[in-house]
């Protein structure tokens, strides 16, 4: 089953050579408002980490795009970070997307309370998912270590294999937030 139309008439609008990354916030949020039930869930945009919370010089930069909070747990549960798909064959820029939800996690890590949060690194409708077991500190998929002798490819572009307008690409998508609606329930 396809998205519905309100959602394919914002992706149909929208072009993969589009280097403006808050073009793709509509897109996202009713993505995002399509499955995280409003009676539920809180959808935080420009949701400010801790560190953005102190302000001072580049507070911004502690922003997240999207985080989903549900109202039972008062936590956590879902984020997603955006950038235009511009950014998609440039190395050095999916190497910043994937350090960004790497610092993400990191800054969340305490208010955390389901055993695995997703978070996804939407490059235009590319997808990387990304995970952190609350129990182990593992992220996934692990980062690759940089080389100050050679160029390293740390977040191949083949990470984000996932098109959320494609039927294989909403059927992953909506299954990790089934997974992640199933841990909230299961703490209950």
């Amino acid at each position: 089953m396809p998205w519905p139309p309100h959602i394919r008439r914002k992706s149909g609008r929208l072009t993969d050579t589009e280097n403006i990354e808050n073009k793709f916030y509509p897109l996202y949020d009713d993505i995002l408002n399509e499955c995280f039930p409003r009676d539920r869930f809180s959808i935080c945009p420009q949701y400010a980490t801790p560190l953005a919370q102190t302000g001072g010089i580049g507070a911004i930069n502690f922003t997240i795009t999207y985080v989903i909070e549900a109202f039972d747990l008062d936590s956590v549960v879902f984020f997603v970070e955006i950038k235009p798909p511009t950014h998609l064959p440039v190395q050095y820029a999916r190497k910043e997307a994937d350090n960004q939800m790497r610092q993400r996690f990191l800054e969340i890590s305490h208010l955390v309370r389901v055993p695995k949060l997703y978070g996804i690194s939407a490059i235009g409708r590319r997808i990387c998912y990304y995970a952190y077991n609350k129990a182990t500190s593992v992220i996934e998929p692990p980062g690759t270590h940089d080389s100050s002798a050679y160029v390293v490819d740390t977040a191949p572009i083949e990470r984000w294999d996932s098109d959320i307008m494609e039927e294989e690409g909403r059927d992953r998508f909506l299954e990790v937030v089934r997974e992640t609606q199933d841990m909230i329930d299961a703490l209950w």
